[in-house]
């Protein structure tokens, strides 16, 4: 026969049991759910609990698998990675529909704290939310790429194409680096009105170092 003592072991036991079951399914039922596609998203492929679709997306020349996803599920479709919810767009008409007749409902972006708040201070334009600041940035950018506007940089576009092309030929090993600087050169010229003449300016260097955080 069982004493007293032997039945409250018995019953403490199957109540930490319990106890320890019912943490296991609370911590459980929500990790299950990160991954999940809703009901009311676009479709997509198959999604694993937690990772989503994050195994299934390749680590080279991703854009030929996002093709044969449209192929199969449509020209919107859905990517769960994660805690993450991406729509990826992979038709003119949807991204005419979405981003220029609806553009107001999306035209937000989300949070991303580094590449947003610590690196640029806030003010790149690209990952700015719908806020009074990206109407202001948006409206300075489109007076700046309207066609008259453009035209006028042919002469920056000519004079950096050359020099990159001398500096090939001149040493064509690091024809990366001429590269960067053209880029940097034109960007630099058409918005601060300077040029970048070589590779180590201290202000190329700089914004260098710090693109590759983002």
């Amino acid at each position: 026969m069982f004493s007293t003592i032997d039945m409250e072991h018995q019953i403490l036991s199957q109540a930490l049991l319990a106890l320890a079951l019912a943490s296991f399914v609370l911590v459980l039922w929500p990790l299950s759910r990160i991954g999940r596609r809703l009901k009311d998203y676009p479709p997509g492929p198959p999604t694993l609990p937690v990772v989503g679709n994050l195994h299934q997306i390749p680590s080279k020349k991703r854009h030929l698998k996002f093709g044969e996803w449209a192929q199969q599920y449509g020209p919107v479709y859905s990517l769960m990675l994660g805690t993450q919810v991406y729509v990826v767009l992979s038709a003119d008409h949807a991204i005419r529909d979405l981003v220029d007749k609806r553009g107001p409902i999306y035209a937000s972006r989300p949070d991303l704290y580094v590449a947003q708040h610590l690196v640029s201070g806030g003010l790149r334009i690209l990952f700015m939310e719908a806020n009074e600041a990206w109407k202001m940035a948006r409206k300075l950018s489109n007076r700046a790429l309207k066609i008259e506007t453009v035209r006028t940089y042919v002469p920056y576009q000519d004079l950096e194409n050359k020099a990159m092309l001398l500096g090939m030929l001149e040493d064509p090993n690091n024809f990366i680096d001429h590269l960067r600087r053209y880029t940097a050169s034109l960007t630099t010229q058409m918005t601060f009105g300077f040029r970048t003449t070589s590779i180590q300016d201290p202000k190329f260097k700089e914004a260098f170092d710090v693109s590759k955080f983002v």
